[in-house]
């Protein structure tokens, strides 16, 4: 019971924001107009900025269990190599296409992965998952670059490098990552007087994200997708962390290690998927349709991987 209040406990704030933002539009107290012009604030400022932060505080951090961080590298390449080979054979629609390959490999990471690990296992669990935030944040989002570049209904010419170069160096949440490593790398300390106010727009990142998508999601655009909502929501929220925690599991990953991995792989959609598929010519109403189902039926998945890990030995 602990477990499900736990996983309930981190779920049910990020619902009532996306509930948040569908109610006050439907109230018109907020307009169409307005969440658009939000939409882009969020994703080319406040995202960043968390991204930043989070990254600067966590870079610098001794760690030496390379193995994890190779082993959560091989496996998002690998879920993402399967889905390029698998999802067109299904969708047809290319804007589609990119915004579920996207949506089956990058989960909630960000938001989901310090509060998880510090239930399950404190802070020997949060240094595992502060160092791999710091790794495979980039590595999603130069992923969802290439892979919304390629798929954007934009796109007439097909692989192109050179443009695929360019989206990745000017896309603001790449620019947040790599701008986070490199002031952990060559120590550069913001003066306090400009760090506070950042931080505190990178606080509102994450909040004003699910707020932006819950006002835009429409109920009726749903019934037209929901066969591709709910098969993406099953591979995102079951299929892929089954077939990858017993893969680790196999390898001899257990309890804190092995925590990591589940909240790499066991967590909703991101949130910023939907941003940048909103603002890179995916399709964004999809995206934030399979953020909001993958949200709201985490905390019943979520709640049966601990309870059946725990159960098993694998999480003591």
């Amino acid at each position: 019971m602990d477990n499900f209040i736990f996983s309930l406990s981190v779920v049910a704030p990020l619902f009532f924001l996306m509930a948040g933002g569908y109610f006050t539009r439907q109230i018109k107290f907020v307009s169409d107009n307005f969440l658009s012009e939000m939409n882009k604030f969020v994703f080319k400022l406040l995202l960043p900025l968390m991204l930043f932060f989070n990254i600067q505080s966590s870079f610098g951090a001794q760690f030496d269990n390379s193995k994890l961080l190779l082993g959560a590298a091989l496996a998002i390449l690998l879920i993402v190599l399967l889905s390029i080979c698998f999802v067109p054979l299904f969708v047809r629609k290319r804007s589609q296409q990119g915004s579920i390959i996207q949506a089956i490999y990058r989960s909630n990471f960000l938001i989901y992965g310090i509060p998880l690990a510090s239930g399950l296992y404190g802070s020997e669990a949060v240094a595992y998952i502060s160092l791999m935030m710091a790794f495979m944040i980039p590595i999603f989002n130069i992923l969802a670059v290439i892979i919304l570049s390629i798929y954007s209904e934009s796109n007439t010419r097909g692989v192109n490098i050179k443009s695929i170069s360019t989206d990745i160096i000017k896309n603001p949440l790449i620019i947040g990552c790599f701008g986070g490593m490199a002031a952990a790398i060559f120590h550069i300390d913001i003066p306090n007087f400009a760090a506070a106010p950042l931080s505190e727009f990178a606080n509102m990142g994450g909040p004003l994200a699910l707020f932006v998508m819950g006002g835009q999601f429409r109920f009726k655009s749903l019934q037209n997708n929901i066969v591709k909502v709910a098969s993406t929501s099953l591979l995102r929220l079951i299929i892929v962390p089954v077939v990858c925690l017993c893969i680790f599991i196999q390898l001899g990953y257990r309890d804190a290690e092995l925590a990591v991995f589940l909240c790499l792989f066991a967590t909703p959609t991101a949130v910023s998927s939907y941003i940048m598929a909103e603002n890179m010519g995916c399709d964004g109403e999809l995206a934030g349709q399979i953020v909001v189902m993958t949200t709201i039926c985490s905390s019943v998945t979520i709640f049966a991987f601990i309870f059946f890990l725990r159960m098993f030995g694998y999480l003591n």
